[in-house]
């Protein structure tokens, strides 16, 4: 097998592989990061990621990535040009539908890897429903922006409190996709109010109000973009790509 990825493989190739092989499959989503990152950028990054997983690990059979998932659940973004987005109940329903398909074939292991913080909930959802019918599977759900590891990379009120175009996302497509970064549009944006909010209610507590981002930031911004740098996304990378290798191990051996 020449490739990590379903959609270059050929459907005798597909025939092929092994029951036990772990089906990676990315969620992401098209919405507005701001004046200085395409909308494209959580898919971006996410296959950016992939490809840098694919490529150090072309020899390990342990696993496939499944085509990402790019149109998501963004209604939070719905306000912002260029997002694009799919009512959460269709959404829901869309992917389950689109899983059984892989789930059917009796592919029993799978890890769902997600970019967008706005759709952890449908992804919790989506793997809940999926297990209840094929109960013999195995599904791992992760959001590479929760990993451990980044704290030594981001301070940890941009990691907690700058969750949407700040350093983190900024550093990542400088590292992995910088021709598409307006650097001359990059400026400094407030962290989430709930950065030293002393309410026991808040946007991304325990205890949260709903909210749509321009209630939170009117350039479509969640943090601070100025400190980014490329050398913080080869580190983040690097993180990413170490963290998902370990997911690949652990699932392999349930």
């Amino acid at each position: 097998m020449l490739t990590k990825f379903w959609n270059n493989l050929t459907t005798k190739e597909i025939s092929k592989l092994s029951r036990n092989t772990i089906i990676v499959v990315p969620f992401s989503a098209i919405e507005q990061h701001g004046p200085h990152l395409p909308v494209s950028t959580d898919k971006i990054i996410l296959d950016r990621i992939l490809e840098k997983l694919s490529k150090k690990n072309q020899k390990n059979k342990d696993f496939v990535i499944l085509p990402n998932f790019s149109i998501g659940s963004s209604s939070e973004h719905s306000d912002f040009e260029g997002t694009l987005s799919v009512n959460s109940l269709n959404y829901i329903s869309f992917c389950i539908n689109y899983l059984e398909s892989i789930f059917s074939k009796k592919f029993y292991k799978f890890l769902f890897l997600n970019s967008h913080g706005g759709q952890t909930s449908h992804i919790e959802i989506i793997a809940k429903e999926l297990k209840t019918k094929f109960n013999k599977s195995k599904i791992v759900k992760a959001n590479y922006f929760l990993f451990s590891g980044y704290e030594n990379i981001i301070s940890t009120n941009e990691l907690t409190y700058g969750y949407h175009g700040g350093d983190f996302e900024t550093s990542l497509m400088l590292y992995l996709a910088k021709e598409k970064v307006r650097v001359n549009k990059i400026f400094k944006e407030k962290l989430s109010p709930d950065y030293k909010s002393n309410k026991i209610i808040g946007f991304e507590k325990n205890i949260k109000l709903q909210w749509d981002t321009q209630n939170i930031s009117k350039s479509g911004i969640i943090g601070n973009p100025q400190s980014s740098s490329s050398i913080k996304g080869q580190k983040i990378t690097k993180v990413a790509i170490s963290t998902i290798e370990k997911i690949i191990k652990e699932l392999k051996l349930l």
